[in-house]
C-alpha cells in the first residue's frame, strides 16, 4: 500500500503524551499510597481507555508492518478486505476507497488521542489527590459506565472538556457510582454558552453535606430573601430566562423558590469551643454559620432558592468556579440579616466534597 498523507501534528506528537499517561498510570497502580481497590479500578479503566490501539491506524496508514494484538490485526485485515470488496462490488475507484479508509483512520486516531489525554489527566488527578481512606469492599467500576464514558469522552477535544472528563473518571475510579451515566451524557451535550452560565451559577451555590464525601443533602443558590422565580437574582446573572435554560438542561429543579433546613450549619458552643455538625461549602471553602449575640437559638434557618438536581450536583463538583465577589458579599449580608456570621473552617479549607 502507498504511504498516506502525513498524520496531523496532534497525532505525530502524541507518543510523548501517551508515554506520559502510561507512566502516570503505572505510578498509580504500583503506588503504595493508593488503596488496593482503587488500584484495581484504575487498572480496569486505563486498560479499557488508554491502550496501544493508537498505533494501529497510524501503522496501517503509513504502511508500517508491526506485530500488534491479535484482535486488532484481524480487525485491520477485515478493513482491508472489506475495502477491496466494496470497491470491487460497487466499481469504485480504489483511490476513493483508500481515501475513505484514511479518513476513518484519522478519526480513530483523533478519538484515541482524546481518550489517552483524558486518562492521563485522571491519573494525575488521582496521584495529586489520592483517597484518604477507601473501604476494602469497594465495588468494581461498572462496565456499562465505562462503555458510556468511552463513547462520550472520545469526542472531547477541547482542554476544558477533557479536564472535566478526567475529573469524572478519577472520581469514579476512587469511588464508583460517584457519577451517573446520565451525568456523563448531560455533560457531553452541554453547549459552551450553557456551560459558562452553569459555572457562574455554581459560583453562587451553597452546599450542605458531609465534608470530603459524596453525601450531599442540598445544593442551591440562595434567593437572598427574595424569589428567584420573579427575578430576585437577575442582578447576579440569573434572571428567569437564564434559570429556564439551566432547568431545560436538567441542571436545576423546576421550583425556583424551594427551601431547605440549614440548621445543622449553625455552629454551637461546646466546652468553650465552636463546633458545627455540617459546615456549608461555598466557593470551594467550608464555612460555619456563627450565631450573633442577639440571635435566638430556637430560630430556624430555612434557605430558599434554586436547587441543583442530582446530576447538577455531580457536574458542579468537577467544574472550575469563576470569581464571584459580588454574590459573596450579598450572601454575607443575607446571613447577617438572619443574625449569623460566616466563619471559614480552617481545617477543611479548600477541601473538595
Amino acid at each position: 500500500m502507498e504511504n498516506s498523507a502525513p498524520i496531523s501534528p496532534d497525532a505525530s506528537s502524541h507518543p510523548t503524551a501517551l508515554q506520559k499517561g502510561i507512566d502516570l498510570a503505572a505510578d498509580i497502580i504500583s503506588g503504595t499510597a493508593i488503596p488496593a481497590p482503587v488500584k484495581r479500578n484504575a487498572l480496569k479503566a486505563f486498560d479499557r481507555l488508554c491502550t496501544a490501539a493508537i498505533e494501529i491506524p497510524a501503522a496501517y496508514l503509513e504502511g508500517i508492518a508491526a506485530e500488534k494484538r491479535a484482535e486488532t490485526e484481524n480487525r485491520i485485515k477485515l478493513i482491508n478486505k472489506a475495502g477491496d470488496q466494496i470497491a470491487e462490488q460497487m466499481y469504485i475507484d480504489p483511490e476513493y476507497t483508500k481515501a475513505a479508509v484514511r479518513k476513518f483512520g484519522h478519526k480513530v486516531i483523533r478519538e484515541q488521542i482524546n481518550l489517552d489525554r483524558i486518562a492521563e489527566g485522571a491519573a494525575k488527578e488521582i496521584k495529586d489527590n489520592p483517597p484518604e481512606s477507601t473501604p476494602q469492599e469497594i465495588k468494581s467500576i461498572d462496565d456499562d459506565w465505562l462503555n458510556t464514558f468511552e463513547k462520550e469522552a472520545a469526542q472531547k477535544s477541547t482542554e476544558d472538556m477533557q479536564r472535566m472528563f478526567s475529573r469524572i473518571l478519577a472520581g469514579e475510579i476512587k469511588r464508583p457510582s460517584s457519577f451517573s451515566i446520565k451525568t456523563i451524557k448531560l455533560l457531553a451535550e452541554l453547549d459552551q454558552e450553557t456551560a459558562t452560565l452553569f459555572r457562574q451559577f455554581c459560583s453562587a451555590c451553597v452546599t450542605l453535606g458531609v465534608p470530603r464525601s459524596n453525601v450531599v443533602l442540598d445544593a442551591r443558590v440562595p434567593s437572598l430573601g427574595g424569589n428567584a422565580g420573579t427575578n430576585s437574582l437577575s442582578e447576579y446573572g440569573f434572571n428567569f430566562g437564564a434559570l429556564n435554560v439551566l432547568q431545560e438542561h436538567g441542571l436545576i429543579i423546576s421550583d425556583y423558590n424551594s427551601w431547605m433546613e440549614y440548621q445543622h450549619a449553625i455552629a454551637q458552643r461546646a466546652e468553650g469551643r465552636l463546633q458545627v455538625t455540617l459546615p456549608i461549602l461555598f466557593q470551594r471553602k467550608y464555612w460555619a454559620l456563627v450565631p450573633l449575640a442577639d440571635r435566638n437559638p430556637a430560630d430556624p434557618l430555612q434557605i430558599h432558592g434554586v436547587a441543583l438536581t442530582k446530576t447538577g450536583q455531580q457536574i458542579a463538583s468537577i467544574i472550575e468556579l469563576p470569581e464571584n465577589d459580588k454574590f459573596r458579599e450579598a450572601l454575607t449580608k443575607y446571613f447577617a440579616s438572619q443574625k449569623l456570621g460566616m466563619m471559614e473552617v480552617p481545617a477543611q479549607k479548600n477541601k473538595p466534597m
